[in-house]
């Protein structure tokens, strides 16, 4: 086995390993405070419920729903929100250089089309810009 998928391998254990370290011990609060109760009915039958929290306490509830909405919700919406933004900013970038688009190479190909005619890859620019031509009128139609 090469020296840098080992240790390649090695981290991606660690990380794995760590992920589960880290889900266990926020797990932990809702094991040790959760309760078994049993709940009876109007019909005198009752049935037995696991509770995440203690149903003497009032506070604990909303902890946990607050808690709950900022960790499964809020923070995972602002991170993706985050990457999506750099990634658009990215392609925006990048859609300034796209070949067939307006830009100076277009504009030397405009002014003088015969000096760039037996370029290889001009008939498929060509064919590129046609199909993009049709495929435009075909989605609006």
């Amino acid at each position: 086995m090469d020296m840098q998928t080992s240790g390649v391998l090695l981290w991606t254990s660690l990380k794995a390993v760590g992920i589960w370290v880290v889900s266990v011990l926020l797990a932990v609060p809702e094991a040790v405070f959760s309760e078994v109760a049993r709940i009876g009915s109007l019909d005198n039958s009752s049935f037995t419920a696991c509770i995440p929290y203690p149903q003497t306490d009032e506070l604990h509830p909303k902890i946990h729903s607050v808690l709950i909405f900022l960790v499964y919700f809020l923070i995972p919406l602002v991170i993706i929100s985050i990457y999506y933004y750099h990634i658009a900013k990215t392609l925006i970038k990048s859609a300034h250089n796209l070949p067939g688009e307006y830009n100076e190479h277009t504009k030397k190909q405009i002014v003088h089309p015969m000096k760039y005619k037996d370029r290889p890859g001009h008939s498929f620019a060509l064919a590129e810009r046609i199909l993009r031509e049709f495929l435009t009128c075909a989605c609006i139609t």
